[in-house]
């Protein structure tokens, strides 16, 4: 267990350190692309194993720190995915290091302990939420690099790390396309729990579901005003990490506090 963290923590450094290098490239080279595309396949599949190997039943209830393993297992898919579509391989350079980091904590903190098992009928609701959850995430570190790009807007030419970032207007196109995605599964997230809303059954659950519509609330105000009053820049950023704080504090804060699904 320890021996597969650590080769998955070492496979996402080199995958850090090579997406940094194809960035930083000028020309366009095909065997230095594909380089990183390998590398950060194979850390992705140790990343899989090593998530696998945390959930002693697939269908049993997460603790805080497998829940948070599993999250950044799903959001990285979603990055690998993509990124052969859209132009956001540059959010590897936060994501990556960040996802070693969260498997390190886990080698530390991680619990065995059994929760119970899950209800066969949340299952669906669980995989579509921490999907949402994790567009939803992309969108958030897209508008943290957005707000740091604006912020050095005049210094671009002394950073090197802004110099490899899309233009302003393709980050915040690609930041409201993830956010879109993300708002579609947060919606049919919720629809799909309402059925199974117990509060006897699941304390905290209360907590969460306030926190999972005042995000939902954030991400459909904010799309309604992308749509209908052109909104950008700080005050497109500002509402993305607001609903994104709602949601970790919906999904990771109430597991932490209540050990609900």
């Amino acid at each position: 267990m320890e021996l597969l963290g650590t080769l998955t923590i070492i496979g996402y450094i080199l995958s850090t350190l090579s997406i940094k290098y194809v960035l930083i490239e000028e020309e366009y080279n095909f065997y230095k692309k594909i380089s990183f595309d390998v590398i950060f396949f194979l850390s992705l599949l140790l990343f899989s194993i090593y998530g696998y190997s945390l959930v002693s039943n697939v269908y049993q209830k997460f603790n805080f720190i497998t829940s948070l393993e599993i999250t950044f297992l799903i959001v990285n898919y979603l990055f690998f995915l993509f990124m052969f579509t859209k132009p956001i391989k540059h959010l590897g350079l936060v994501l990556l290091p960040l996802t070693a980091v969260a498997i390190l904590v886990s080698m530390v903190y991680h619990d065995n302990t059994n929760l119970g098992f899950i209800d066969p009928g949340l299952r669906i609701h669980i995989v579509v939420s921490i999907a949402s959850y994790g567009f939803l995430a992309l969108g958030a570190i897209q508008a943290i690099l957005l707000r740091y790009q604006e912020k050095k807007l005049k210094d671009v030419a002394d950073s090197l790390f802004l110099t490899i970032l899309p233009s302003i207007e393709k980050m915040e196109k690609v930041m409201f396309d993830l956010i879109i995605f993300g708002f579609i599964l947060l919606t049919l997230s919720l629809l799909s729990g309402a059925p199974f809303v117990s509060m006897d059954k699941h304390p905290g659950l209360l907590e969460k579901i306030l926190f999972s519509v005042i995000a939902w609330i954030t991400y459909s105000y904010l799309i309604y005003s992308r749509f209908s009053k052109g909104v950008r820049g700080r005050k497109a950023t500002s509402f993305t990490l607001t609903g994104m704080s709602f949601l970790l504090i919906a999904y990771l804060g109430t597991k932490l506090f209540f050990e609900i699904y």
